[in-house]
């Protein structure tokens, strides 16, 4: 969910760059409200664009997990066959008209104090847990401002989950400068979504200056409870880059999944991830062997913006299934607001990412965002049947 403060900045880089399942992501902060760190407001990340691959051959019924994740080279990238255009689908807005210059962004949020990596842990393999992906099979969405998603009704929620089909709703609920700040949000929908029979996952975004402190309030949320026991079905780590003011490296991704795959046991863990675009599947500008030693599925954000959803879903699936199942993110939003495409995606590119994801292997699909979809892609999700 890059930290998009206003649905962007990452968003945007992922979308420009990859110029694209179901699930909703919720973004909450200190009381429903979206956060403010250093005297600048920060609106909540929101999750970055990702592509879609090959599809993974994992089971939804619990399998074993070991270390022994294949870490294949990622100087070379699969060879896959891409329509270099849209081809039938008609994309509205798209070619993006040429715009004027805009100011310079302002530099990303970040903590203050980065924690030296000589003082963190070494890489250490995790042991062998059960990985079990029902959770995350079929459609979500992603919430991602509590009070901007059905006015933070949680029964108004689970309602349209219910009415629109989907099986997971994902909960946006820790960040570093604001620890585990989503308990009373968890305590508000989990147990009416799990009596629905809808799962909860719930994600946050660690900056990783200070990884095991960001692997603390992970753990917070993975050991919370409701009044009557209920626990989330999973969480999500929203893995970003520098330019999110995230000090991304493999050592310092390793040090937080390590600790919160150690607290996590069996419990379900999911990367939000960057798009396999070339840029980022080649060489190691992004960590996705590294991510992949500790977590159960990939959610790549696949925000296509000008270009094929369905082909993008299938190279996301073909490069990502290499290293672990994959369920994906997809566009329900414009990019007016940052000089790109001003009509958000159609009914039937929705359609094609659901249908060619799925195809392809997808554990499941979900959309970002559940306040931003128009009411023809909540259409366009409800009919779709997984």
């Amino acid at each position: 969910m890059s930290a998009v403060r206003r649905i962007v900045p990452g968003i945007l880089a992922a979308a420009v760059l990859a110029t694209g399942g179901v699930g909703v992501a919720v973004a909450v902060g200190q009381g429903g409200q979206p956060s403010h760190t250093s005297g600048a407001t920060r609106a909540r990340a929101a999750p970055v664009a990702a592509l879609v691959g090959p599809p993974a051959t994992a089971l939804l019924t619990t399998t074993t997990s070991t270390t022994a994740v294949p870490l294949p080279s990622t100087t070379a990238a699969p060879t896959t066959s891409i329509p270099a255009s849209p081809g039938t689908l008609t994309l509205a807005g798209c070619p993006v008209p040429p715009q004027p210059p805009r100011p310079p962004a302002p530099p990303p949020w970040h903590p203050a104090v980065l924690v030296p990596e000589s003082s963190l842990p070494p890489e250490q393999a995790p042991a062998p847990w059960t990985s079990d992906l029902r959770p995350i099979a079929g459609k979500g969405m992603w919430i991602w401002e509590w009070g901007q998603t059905d006015s933070g009704d949680p029964q108004a929620i689970v309602n349209q989950a219910v009415s629109a089909g989907l099986s997971q709703i994902w909960l946006r609920v820790g960040d570093s400068p604001d620890g585990f700040y989503g308990a009373a949000e968890l305590d508000a929908l989990v147990p009416i979504a799990h009596a629905a029979g809808i799962s909860v996952i719930a994600w946050g975004f660690p900056y990783l200056y200070d990884p095991l402190g960001d692997a603390a309030w992970t753990e917070a949320i993975l050991d919370w409870r409701s009044p009557t026991g209920q626990r989330v079905d999973g969480f999500s780590a929203d893995i970003e880059r520098s330019s999110e003011g995230v000090a991304l490296t493999e050592h310092r991704v390793a040090a937080y999944l390590g600790a919160v795959r150690q607290a996590a046991g069996n419990q379900l863990i999911v990367a939000t991830v960057y798009p396999p675009l070339d840029a980022y599947w080649s060489g190691d500008v992004y960590p996705y062997a590294t991510i992949a030693r500790y977590v159960d599925a990939f959610a790549p954000m696949i925000y296509w913006e000008c270009t094929d959803p369905g082909a993008d879903a299938v190279q996301a699936i073909r490069r990502l299934g290499t290293l672990r199942p994959v369920y994906l993110i997809g566009q329900a939003f414009d990019l007016a607001s940052n000089g790109g495409r001003a009509a958000s995606p159609s009914a039937a590119e929705l359609h094609e990412f659901l249908s060619e994801g799925q195809a392809a292997g997808a554990v499941g699909v979900s959309f970002w965002s559940w306040q931003s979809a128009t009411s023809d892609e909540w259409s366009a999700v409800t009919r779709y049947r997984w």
